[in-house]
């Protein structure tokens, strides 16, 4: 399973965010700025599995996807990245017996219209792509994210966490600058508008990320928005 924790323990929502001698309002004076050159950096999973191509011949799997685009249609929301991406569940899936791809029930297909949202917003002012991130884990059943474990008020068993990598799996140290500067340009949308959208962001050490839509929040490597590059000043 991915590092990421949804929901990690004792969120703390900040109002600003503070380091040592310094206190950075979270309220913009100014338009947020973008990245001034777009990442360089490409992932190199793009071109649809042969594992997904089998799973979408099963059963009904293919027709439950299609009614679930056709909701989110509706929404005026779409998947940014292939549909394998958003459709992978958690990286434990074969420790746990669980499916690689999973189509979310129904009961939470709302659940992901915010999220959505914000990764498209995160994409038109030129944060992330579709060639600079991928998708390594969305939706979970509660029994995969028990056994991989998940918290047990998951964002990702509620279809409202986008777990994406920065990046390719094994970034070089041109990729890793890149990735760097990715970075501070979440956080730096997180600090300025983050709040409009009841954003949650997990930063960690790798090219890892989680976002969600169920709280002003973030958090770092141990789970605690002190270790998180969000809790810094961002110029």
């Amino acid at each position: 399973m991915s590092a990421c924790v949804s929901q990690p323990h004792s969120p703390v929502t900040v109002s600003k965010v503070v380091v040592p001698s310094i206190e950075v309002p979270l309220t913009p004076t100014t338009a947020p700025p973008t990245l001034t050159t777009p990442p360089i950096l490409k992932v190199t999973t793009t071109l649809q599995p042969t594992t997904y191509t089998y799973w979408l011949n099963q059963g009904q799997n293919q027709q439950r996807l299609n009614q679930y685009k056709s909701y989110l249609k509706q929404k005026n929301v779409e998947f940014i990245v292939p549909d394998f991406q958003m459709l992978r569940s958690a990286r434990d899936w074969q420790n746990c017996n669980d499916s690689e791809y999973n189509v979310p029930p129904p009961n939470v297909w709302d659940y992901a219209i915010p999220t959505l949202q914000l990764f498209k917003t995160l994409k038109e002012q030129g944060i992330i792509s579709a060639n600079n991130i991928e998708v390594t884990s969305s939706y979970r059943s509660p029994f995969l994210n028990a056994c991989a474990g998940g918290a047990k008020n998951s964002s990702h068993v509620k279809n409202s966490a986008i777990d994406f990598r920065i990046g390719p799996e094994n970034p070089t140290p041109e990729d890793s600058y890149t990735i760097q500067q990715t970075k501070i340009a979440l956080c730096r949308f997180w600090q300025t508008q983050g709040k409009n959208y009841n954003m949650g962001i997990g930063i960690y050490e790798s090219g890892q990320i989680h976002i969600d839509t169920l709280g002003f929040r973030t958090w770092g490597y141990n789970h605690s928005w002190r270790t998180s590059l969000c809790g810094e000043a961002i110029p």
